[in-house]
Order: structure tokens, then sequence, then C-alpha cells
């Protein structure tokens, strides 16, 4: 077997031994992978995520149209017809066996023209294409783009792909998601709308989009973005670049936006099941409970806003759970109504 001791989830998720366990597993390949399973106890996490990643993939049926058949039907026949049988010195039973051999040759030259056809249609014939996807509240989705890009996408998001062009793959983000975008040998962009004056353009890198309420919030983890902001006054668009470590803030009401360094492991814990607490405010735990939850908490002491925690903590997606959590971390008591 290949050194899938060294694999990661995106790793296995393009392995094509590994995807045909997942899709079609059968008595080989189960003990296979079983069996290798139990020899590296330690990849069992990193095998459950691809295993996601792969039944998220959408594949697209292609069908020729009748027209297209009776026109293959057509030009094998007319071959076949061209062809002089030497009929008046063919014993019957050899005309026969011509015949047969002919049917079967058709059906050979048939099944050679439709690969042919297929392939000819996925090369030279562009396909739009387009799909949504969302997780619920208290939820995060793990995927495959079908361009092979993996996304992690925050609770309460909405993804929009759509591919209309050949050389041209848009996503249109409300919420937040984690990209690592795959990188293809035509370059074709890849661009990120965040429903907004933003919009995020990037060949082959990782990075964090968060947009929630007003904010909108740009970090690069690996490789380079182009952000492009229109002016709200003039509508002028303004481009910046982002380098690994750098972070964009945007304001919606105002159109103004910073550029900073910042942790990218920090920013991006959540796509490990970490809260990571920076002078951590109980404000930024009620907006946390209302992003990742749908639920509304409410301070009568607008003094308890301001106070601050750092640390770090597992984010459970229970909303109860969740609360008892920053109960202990902030040393306050929340009450449902």
């Amino acid at each position: 077997m290949p050194q899938y001791h060294i694999y990661t989830a995106r790793d296995f998720a393009l392995d094509e031994d590994f995807q045909r366990w997942v899709l079609k597993p059968d008595v080989k390949n189960n003990y296979q992978w079983e069996t290798w399973l139990r020899e590296h106890p330690e990849k069992q996490k990193a095998v459950e995520d691809a295993i996601i990643l792969v039944k998220s993939i959408k594949f697209r049926d292609y069908q020729l149209s009748g027209e297209q058949k009776d026109q293959l039907w057509d030009t094998i026949w007319d071959d076949i017809a061209t062809d002089e049988l030497p009929v008046q010195t063919m014993p019957q039973k050899s005309r026969l066996h011509k015949l047969f051999s002919w049917k079967y040759a058709a059906a050979v030259l048939l099944a050679v023209l439709l690969g042919t056809l297929w392939i000819t249609h996925e090369n030279k014939q562009f396909q739009a294409l387009t799909l949504s996807t969302s997780a619920a509240p208290g939820e995060t989705k793990r995927l495959l783009l079908p361009d092979s890009s993996e996304v992690i996408l925050n609770a309460g998001s909405r993804l929009l792909y759509a591919q209309k062009d050949a050389l041209l793959r848009e996503v249109w983000l409300d919420g937040e998601a984690w990209f690592h975008v795959h990188h293809t040998k035509e370059n074709t962009k890849f661009i990120v709308h965040t429903y907004d004056r933003l919009s995020v353009e990037v060949l082959g890198t990782q990075f964090n989009v968060s947009n929630f309420g007003n904010k909108i919030a740009v970090t690069l983890q690996q490789g380079s973005v182009k952000l492009h902001i229109t002016e709200q006054q003039d509508q002028h668009e303004t481009q910046l670049y982002l380098q690994p470590g750098e972070m964009l803030r945007y304001n919606k009401q105002d159109g103004e936006y910073t550029k900073s360094r910042t942790d990218v492991t920090k920013i991006v814990a959540w796509t490990h099941g970490q809260l990571m607490m920076d002078e951590y405010t109980v404000a930024d735990a009620i907006q946390f409970m209302q992003q990742v939850f749908d639920k509304q908490v409410s301070v009568k002491d607008t003094k308890m806003l301001r106070y601050r925690v750092s640390g770090s903590m597992p984010i459970v997606y229970n909303a109860d759970t969740m609360l008892i959590q920053f109960e202990k971390a902030f040393g306050v008591h929340f009450y449902k109504h």
C-alpha cells in the first residue's frame, strides 16, 4: 500500500483506492482497510474525515441524446455496408458467421465511439454547474467541491458554488468557512463573494472568511489572495493583497477596512473543534452563541459584557453545554427562558 501513514484526510479523499473502498466496499477492500486501520489507530480521525469528504462529492451523469445515438448507429452500419463481402463464393454457414462477427465488431466499435464521444464532450464542451449547501446551527460541515477544493463550513453558514465559465470558479458565502483551494492546470480563478462590496480572488491556497453581521474578516493561512473592495462613495474598486499571517477586517456599515498581522492558528482553531480566547469578553461569548447556535443572550448589567478571559476550550455543538462552559470561564450564570 502507499505511504498512508503520512496521509491527511484530504490525501485519503483524493486516493482512488480509498474512494473505491468508501463508495463500493467489498470483501477484499474491507479486509485491506480494516487491517490497516488496526495497525494505524492514530489515523482513525483522518480516515473518518476523509470518508465524509468522499461522500460529499457530487457526480454528474452524462447520457447521449436519442439523435446522437441514431447518428452513431448510422455511422457504424454505413461502414459495415461499404465493406465488400464475397457473397457468391461464401457458403451459407460462413455468411451467417460473418454477419454475427460484424455484429460483435459493431458492438465493440460502438463502445469505443461512446468512450471517445464522452471524452470529447468532457474535454471540449464545458458544462455549467451550480450547487448549494448549508450547515445548520450547532453543526459544522466538511465537504469537497466539484473542483476538489476542500471546505469546512461553520455552523449557521450557507455556501453557493457556481462555475458558469471554464476558467472561473465562484463561491458566495454567508457565514464562515475555511477553504483549501485546489490548483488547476489551467490556473482557473477561484473567487469568494461575501454578498457585499468585498470579494476574495485566489489561486491555490488556504484561508478563512468570516461574514457575520456587519463585519467581514479574511485571514490568509497559506499562499496569497487578492481582495477586491468596492468603495461605497464613488464605486471605485480597491485591490489589496494579503500575505500568510495577515488579516483584513471590513465594516459593512461604513466601508472602513484595516489590515494587520494575526495569529492564524487561533482564527482557524474552530476547524479543529477548539475555541481560542485571547482577551475574550462576555460580549464575544454572546456573539458566539448567536452565530453558532442562533441563540439570543441578554445581559442586564452591561458592565458584565467587559469581563475578559484568555485560554482555550473545546467547542461542543450543544448550546446548553457551551453555556455551562462559558459560565465556568467567566464566573457568571445564565438563565434559560
